[in-house]
């Protein structure tokens, strides 16, 4: 813990200062010795705790395994499920398990523990739909055996890249029995459009382009997020396919002052209603609409929710982001109010809101997929 790094810290520097002192009158050797001795000893608690890190049970996210009704209370899907990142995403990065970072945080690893089969799909991240979804068929081919039965769930373009896949891309290897979305642009960005047209400007677009192209990204990984292509182009020739059920998800929140997403949240706002920072609950929904998440933003769906993110549970109105009241703001915090009959209540202990757990969140869809038989 914080104390504890704290204590060790002030401990190790009182006795650094002791050996110093100590020294003055030794053999280079005997010195040599025993500043090796107190490396090797400072690097045995660094790695102590940095195990009790790693083995703490404190991080809210893990919460859903660690809940009185326990994680066998959700049932592992029926079929295997391939997790599809989306723009700019990853399965991993790092090959150091102890700091490496997942882009599925903890989620494979909550439905391996209900005995789910899960595989964590790694396609271009700054490609078009069309590139990202050959890609996931190649990566799907040589993750699954002959004859496999699939659930798939896409985050954000991870979902179109699937659509894609299903429609156009059919793979004599597996047959994906399911899709489910959360926060995929299924009718596009409200704030792509605004970047292409307002900010880029349509008289720049060509050299735009150019410049994506120079850092890697394809023409396609931005256009195909508009609204203009999704509804006009991609949707009517990419067709729902029979035998394959879609699931999907949205999500909204109110961001507090420095959200990451407060303005494009409003330049959505402003166009469609309730978002989750990039997405539209309206544009998230496609076939079986499960339901919209609240107080989550865009980052928040595939658990990104970090100490950062946790820390808005005591200053919501300040950090910003998910996990809040509407007002961006933990509830009672700076109310004002004359009405001395209210007094009692405005001082009563006050239920804070829930914060958004994503690991429960894949576990309830591993339960909707048992009970549909998939």
């Amino acid at each position: 813990s914080p104390d504890s790094f704290s204590r060790q810290g002030a401990a190790l520097r009182r006795r650094q200062q002791e050996e110093k002192e100590q020294t003055d009158d030794m053999p280079s050797s005997h010195v040599n010795k025993q500043r090796q001795e107190a490396k090797e000893d400072r690097r045995s608690a660094f790695d102590q705790e940095k195990k009790n890190v790693k083995e703490a049970k404190e991080d809210p996210r893990k919460e859903a395994i660690e809940e009185k009704q326990g994680v066998k209370t959700f049932r592992a899907a029926r079929l295997p499920i391939v997790l599809c990142h989306g723009f700019s995403g990853f399965d991993s990065l790092g090959t150091n398990p102890d700091f490496r970072f997942d882009y599925w945080y903890g989620v494979r690893e909550a439905l391996d523990e209900i005995g789910a089969n899960v595989h964590t799909a790694r396609v271009p991240p700054f490609a078009g739909v069309q590139h990202r979804a050959e890609a996931l068929r190649d990566y799907i081919e040589r993750a699954v055996p002959h004859g496999s039965e699939l659930n798939l769930i896409g985050h954000s373009m991870g979902g179109l890249d699937c659509r894609y896949m299903i429609s156009h891309l059919q793979s004599p290897h597996f047959k994906v029995r399911s899709l489910t979305t959360l926060g995929t642009p299924h009718r596009g960005s409200p704030f792509a459009d605004y970047v292409m047209s307002d900010i880029v400007g349509r008289a720049r677009l060509e050299t735009f382009w150019t410049l994506l192209g120079l850092v890697g990204i394809e023409r396609g990984a931005a256009e195909n997020l508009t609204t203009y292509y999704l509804n006009n182009d991609f949707n009517p020739n990419t067709p729902d396919q029979p035998g394959v059920s879609y699931f999907s998800y949205g999500a909204s929140f109110q961001p507090g002052f420095f959200s990451r997403f407060r303005f494009p949240w409003q330049v959505i706002m402003d166009r469609e209603g309730p978002n989750d920072g990039l997405v539209s609950v309206k544009s998230a929904q496609w076939g079986t609409y499960i339901r919209t998440i609240p107080n989550a933003d865009h980052m928040d769906l595939m658990n990104w929710v970090n100490a950062l993110a946790w820390s808005r549970a005591r200053f919501p109105w300040i950090l910003g982001g998910s996990s809040h009241d509407p007002e961006g703001r933990p509830k009672g915090a700076f109310e004002t109010d004359n009405d001395d009959d209210d007094e009692e209540d405005r001082n009563s202990p006050r239920e804070e809101p829930a914060l958004f757990n994503a690991i429960e969140l894949y576990l309830e869809i591993s339960e909707m997929l048992h009970e549909h038989g998939l």
